[in-house]
């Protein structure tokens, strides 16, 4: 089963991104222009910017996740 999902998968992959371009629809589409390339460099660069500081988002957080936690660590026996 692993050799036949390798095969089928470079035959898709071939068959995808190197064919021919079937459909008129398809032909007729652009790449990114840049308005779009900006929208996705400053999502980009913010997904950067939490991954490397956290800190003002999980300090905004911080409170209600206080709370939860102690809500969840009372006992339901009472």
């Amino acid at each position: 089963a692993l050799i036949f999902g390798a095969a089928y998968t470079l035959w898709m992959f071939k068959r995808v991104y190197l064919g021919p371009v079937g459909n008129d629809n398809v032909k007729g589409l652009t790449d990114i222009d840049s308005r779009e390339f900006l929208v996705l460099a400053v999502l980009g660069i913010a997904v950067l910017a939490m991954g490397l500081y956290p800190r003002p988002f999980t300090d905004v957080m911080d409170t209600s996740v206080a709370e939860l936690l102690k809500h969840v660590a009372q006992t339901k026996l009472n």
